[in-house]
């Protein structure tokens, strides 16, 4: 059934959107009508042209997200994390998405939350956050996508001891793997924090940045690379070579003066 209370805020500051789950009394659980509305959250945030997205919970929860909602699992034999499921679309979404997406992280992560988290570009979370992945709890058997997605963020032997055993990881833990970009002392500075990173974002070539987070993506999928897929990362550089950008930031060099980039 809907819920038809809006389980999602979306806020836009200029060229930084802000994209707040707001299901707190199901702990963030990736519903999906929750995952619908943030899918929805970044549609409006690329349509108004935003060149930083923050994605995070309300201020001062416990629970950044519980994961997959277990009451929309199904129970008739059919695989639980197909490739078409919610949260795999919000994947892709945040993968495909053209501008950077970060993860504001402060509480617990559980489960398919962590692969939401880490599917972000960026992670900025409190020092007293924890992730910690939990499909062998549950007895909910992972799939290749998803440990693709660990793999690419955390050494091997750390991702099998949060899945072999479900144990919570610090996010200091996190800093120090490489995984949390930035640690924020309380609530607060995280606001300060993902906000001082997202308007550093902003004011960088959104046409080159796009092309960069594409290649990216590419670079990191399962699948090899595709004639087609170079074709498309090419269109995407020759793009940003061609822009008036391009020229406005070798004379901004040369003038010695920050660079005003419009995305054209």
């Amino acid at each position: 059934m809907t819920d038809p209370t809006p389980l999602v805020a979306t806020a836009i500051d200029g060229t930084v959107g802000c994209i707040t789950m707001r299901r707190p009394r199901r702990l963030n659980a990736l519903s999906a009508e929750l995952v619908a509305q943030i899918i929805a959250g970044l549609q409006t945030a690329q349509e108004a042209n935003c060149r930083a997205v923050i994605l995070r919970a309300e201020p001062g929860v416990r629970t950044w997200s519980a994961g997959h909602d277990v009451s929309e699992l199904p129970s008739d034999g059919s695989d639980p994390l197909r490739w078409n499921a919610p949260l795999e679309k919000l994947l892709r979404t945040i993968r495909d998405f053209p501008q950077p997406v970060i993860a504001a992280v402060e509480g617990g992560v559980w489960g398919g939350a962590c692969d939401l988290a880490f599917t972000c570009d960026l992670v900025v979370a409190t020092s007293d956050a924890t992730f910690a992945i939990t499909p062998a709890k549950l007895g909910v058997p992972y799939n290749l996508a998803g440990l693709e997605h660990f793999l690419g963020v955390l050494p091997l032997h750390i991702v099998k001891a949060m899945f072999f055993t479900a144990a919570p990881l610090s996010a200091r833990d996190a800093a120090g793997y490489g995984l949390v970009n930035v640690l924020a002392e309380d609530t607060a500075d995280l606001e300060t924090q993902s906000t001082r990173v997202a308007e550093r974002m902003a004011v960088m070539a959104p046409l080159v940045v796009t092309a960069i987070k594409a290649e990216f993506t590419a670079l990191t999928a399962a699948n090899p690379m595709t004639p087609d897929t170079f074709e498309q990362l090419t269109a995407l550089r020759r793009r940003a070579w061609r822009s008036q950008d391009y020229a406005e930031g070798l004379a901004a060099f040369r003038e010695k003066r920050p660079a005003e980039f419009h995305g054209r």
